[in-house]
């Protein structure tokens, strides 16, 4: 195993530790998000997004040799598609997937049960695909478009603007709980 690769497990690791002990590991906590009464899990993400969004435009600016950013076409049909069936599946499971992984790591049954959907769910994608394709992906290829492209921008500009507009939400739904808490 290399260097990389070992660095990885343990962040891995160490960050599902740390989802697990802020009780991430229990289906509760999405299911309650969905229903718009508790925000943390949405907060971790906008936090986790914000953050690994910024700092793949630093290593892209000022280290491009070590970002191997694999950007991905946008086939806005099975983006949709596919959204709706995730969300559908987050939504009866009460877990995203690294929740689930958590959920999984702490021996939960539901965790156990949520990751077994997905790989299922995964392998039907994969047996489907050959059916799907004409349909979802290649209609309405856009390609490979990412935003600092579209906008003529440099890339740690948008990271750094969308970035802080997330921040800006995350403010914004604490202060929501905050005014909820006191009714």
């Amino acid at each position: 195993m290399e260097t990389t690769q070992i660095l990885g497990l343990l962040t891995g690791i160490a960050f599902g530790f740390a989802l697990h002990r802020a009780g991430f590991s229990r289906c509760g906590i999405v299911m309650r998000g969905l229903a718009f009464r508790d925000f943390t899990m949405l907060k971790v993400m906008l936090t986790a997004i914000s953050v690994g969004m910024v700092g793949a435009a630093v290593l892209a600016t000022f280290a491009p040799d070590y970002a191997h950013l694999k950007v991905k076409s946008l086939y806005v049909w099975g983006v949709l598609v596919g959204g709706l069936i995730f969300g559908v599946g987050m939504a009866v499971a009460g877990f995203c997937p690294g929740t689930a992984l958590v959920g999984l790591g702490g021996r939960t049954r539901d965790g156990l049960l949520a990751v077994l959907g997905g790989l299922t769910g995964a392998f039907a994608f994969i047996l489907a695909y050959p059916a799907l394709e004409p349909v979802l992906i290649k209609p309405m290829d856009l390609g490979k478009l990412t935003l600092h492209e579209v906008l003529g921008v440099p890339y740690l500009a948008v990271a750094l603007v969308v970035a802080a507009m997330l921040v800006g939400i995350i403010v914004w739904l604490n202060r929501l709980e905050a005014k909820a808490s006191k009714s």
